[in-house]
């Protein structure tokens, strides 16, 4: 009988059981335990839109647990992430030290699962890979150092940029696999100098929850049914461009029929809490993220969900996993970001705004609508989001390139 297939890979951001976050990875590696194979994932507890450790991990340097059959290992990693760019560069250096003391210890993997950012993340499966004399595939969830550029973290023509643009194509080149979330980054990733490029995007799984909820939560925001609520989940950081959204609110003031609810955490949160309470924008909540098992009941209180990114292109090839999130919850959405985002949104019956004019008119445009013809948009929306975003393909596509990986350097 053959050996089951062993997967190392480390992911800094998984978050801990319930605390707010991506669990694409987790969804993922839990479904290669059920194809057979043992995983072990390192990361760090910080939750990464708080940049806090929950109680259950703090002031523990390792912790290992097991989860749907995948091995966490949980180590140390310096907090206070968003304080600043010294704060963050000290968090990733940090963690990619602890996850190579952690992983050089593990049993043998046949292969290991590098997932950047943070770019270190890059040279940690190099090390490794030559530590197990094992392959490794990369995964470029965003482009980097192009996506520094973006948000303002560094300059171009900077010595910095140059060393960290010729990190990414030597991963790039040298890893024996590359996958990519979403569609528009295969193609930037294959200039970085990648020969194939697999995409493994998220998943969208039914999380619609019934009326009784919808009407329990509206009535905790004492909310009338005939309320068109627009909800935002997500990141609150520079690149997530919420100023638009807050604009928008000033200019439909005065319609009741509207009301607002913006629930996440990140480098903008307070800036923006200040400016809602500056300008006394009414039906506007800024909330702190809401635990995992909760963001499907606060969904259901919505009429219409948002997505929302500043103008950069390089968020035209985004995928964002609370695209998926709004499409499994039965919501449409409106978008202002143009490419990928755009186009799954018209595809799916949602909405896109390219400017404050746009989203004000695209707002008033939702809010005008029938009960029933946003119940309709939103069945549409469900509908797309499980013919594109299957989790048995994604899979498929993931193994596949597991297994082009360790196909291109097998183990003695």
């Amino acid at each position: 009988m053959a050996a089951r297939p062993r997967l190392l890979c480390i992911y800094q951001h998984a978050p801990t059981p319930g605390a707010p976050g991506i669990y694409r990875h987790r969804l993922y590696l839990s479904e290669l335990v059920r194809r057979d194979w043992d995983v072990d994932l390192i990361a760090t507890p910080i939750n990464y839109m708080r940049g806090t450790v929950p109680e259950r991990y703090a002031g523990r340097p390792y912790v290992r647990e097991v989860i749907d059959g995948v091995v966490h290992h949980w180590v140390w990693a310096s907090t206070g992430l968003h304080r600043s760019r010294a704060h963050r560069a000290m968090n990733y250096a940090t963690f990619a030290a602890a996850a190579a003391i952690r992983g050089s210890t593990l049993a043998r993997p046949d292969v290991i699962w590098a997932s950047s950012p943070p770019l270190p993340i890059g040279t940690l499966g190099e090390l490794l890979a030559k530590r197990f004399r094992r392959p490794w595939m990369l995964e470029v969830r965003d482009l980097w150092p192009e996506s520094a550029v973006s948000v303002g973290w560094l300059e171009e023509e900077t010595l910095i940029y140059r060393a960290l643009e010729r990190l990414a194509r030597r991963y790039a080149t040298q890893a024996d696999a590359v996958i990519v979330p979403t569609p528009g980054l295969a193609e930037p990733v294959r200039r970085h100098g990648a020969a194939t490029v697999s995409v493994v995007p998220g998943a969208v799984f039914d999380a619609q929850r019934g009326p009784e909820v919808r009407r329990r939560v509206r009535a905790e925001m004492d909310l009338d049914e005939g309320v068109c609520l627009f909800v935002y989940v997500g990141a609150l950081g520079v690149a997530n461009g919420l100023q638009m959204l807050l604009d928008a609110a000033v200019e439909v003031a005065a319609d009741e029929r509207m009301a607002f609810l913006v629930i996440g955490d990140g480098s903008d949160r307070r800036r923006l809490e200040e400016d809602a309470r500056a300008r006394s924008i009414p039906r506007l909540r800024i909330l702190p993220p809401a635990p995992k098992d909760e963001v499907p009941d606060i969904l259901a209180a919505s009429d219409v969900c948002l997505h929302l990114l500043r103008p950069d292109p390089l968020f035209a090839s985004a995928l964002p996993s609370k695209v998926l999130e709004y499409l499994g919850a039965h919501r449409p959405f409106i978008t202002t970001v143009p490419g990928t985002p755009q186009r799954l949104a018209a595809e799916s019956g949602g909405g896109f705004a390219r400017s404050l004019e746009e989203l004000v008119v695209e707002l008033r445009r939702w809010a005008s609508m029938s009960a029933d013809e946003r119940t309709r948009r939103g069945e549409e929306a469900f509908r797309y989001g499980l013919e594109h975003f299957s989790v048995e393909a994604n899979v498929r596509t993931l193994e596949s390139a597991l297994m082009q990986a360790m196909r291109s350097r097998p183990g003695p």
